[in-house]
């Protein structure tokens, strides 16, 4: 268990701010006590008052967003420290890093992300042509390929109901490099978790929701789509039989029991919280803490927690 870990943060992210969500967890007399969800409407207000706040001794906090970069892409550019490039954002050389590709002629390996809308004639094959690599899954991180079943969709891919490079470009510039530059601790670049628990105030971490779902035993079926409150429901109802030293503050509960109500943002709090009870579980030595292998994982790449 790690001791010292006494506050869990976990987002789920989005670029539009209604589907911005995030959940908390405090330790209080051996149990953790889990917040409703909240809406991040203010990233710079929620990162300074609530993510950095000093009140509390370490914090653990998680986002599904991808925290590294592939690593076929890193070894044409020569990115071999995802921590320090972070800083390396700031010269000429990135200027146009996090500005999207609206055609396949503007894609480059300096500016890898594409496309920037939906239109006729998009294809996956005019970013792996651009960027140099044999096969979209090629543009995967080893952690995204080891995940059974789906797989998540590479950092660079733009369009689609599961991409996650919009929320990456606003995670890595609103919060991400602010908190690091501030003394944010970032898992597992700058070290493993259990000892990072013991010495930092803050720490960020990856997660994937649909790997918090499996392993706190709330997956959905095939038949199933989170974004209907009935199949939620379904699950919270799981999630409240939980084995693990939770309890529900009031509002929290009511929101478990309405399946996160009919609004269309449940989904987004519904995430929040499959994530933060993962998080309770790895904390408390439920879950193992599974760090990368390789170098290129641990330096480059980066790992989601759980997997």
């Amino acid at each position: 268990m790690m001791a010292k870990i006494d506050r869990l943060l976990h987002a789920d992210w989005s670029l539009s701010p209604s589907k911005r969500w995030y959940a908390e967890a405090r330790r209080m007399d051996g149990l953790w006590q889990i917040h409703d969800p909240v809406r991040i409407d203010n990233i710079h207000a929620w990162r300074d008052e609530v993510l950095l706040s000093p009140s509390w001794a370490t914090t653990l906090a998680g986002f599904d967003f991808p925290i590294g970069v592939p690593g076929q892409w890193a070894r044409q550019v020569e990115v071999t420290d995802f921590r320090s490039w972070l800083d390396a954002l700031e010269s000429s050389r990135w200027r146009d890093f996090f500005d999207t590709a609206g055609a396949c002629d503007d894609i480059s390996l300096t500016r890898p992300f594409y496309p920037r809308h939906a239109r006729k004639g998009v294809r996956q094959s005019d970013l792996t042509q651009a960027l140099n690599v044999e096969s979209f899954d090629a543009l995967r991180r080893e952690c995204e390929r080891e995940m059974p079943g789906r797989k998540p969709c590479p950092l660079f891919w733009t369009l689609g109901a599961n991409q996650v490079g919009k929320a990456a470009q606003t995670g890595w510039q609103d919060v991400i490099r602010p908190a690091v530059a501030q003394g944010a601790a970032l898992w597992p670049f700058d070290g493993d978790l259990t000892t990072l628990g013991q010495t930092r105030h803050c720490i960020l971490c990856e997660t994937w929701p649909t790997l918090a779902a499996r392993l706190v035993g709330a997956e959905l079926s095939a038949r199933q789509s989170k974004r209907r409150q009935a199949d939620r429901l379904e699950a919270c109802r799981r999630l409240l039989n939980s084995q693990l030293p939770v309890q529900w503050q009031a509002q929290a509960k009511a929101s478990l029991l309405s399946g996160f109500g009919e609004r269309a943002d449940g989904e987004d709090a519904f995430d929040a919280v499959l994530g933060i009870l993962m998080m309770v579980a790895v904390v408390e030595g439920q879950l193992p803490v599974s760090s990368p292998l390789s170098s290129e994982a641990r330096h480059i790449e980066g790992w989601i927690l759980g997997l």
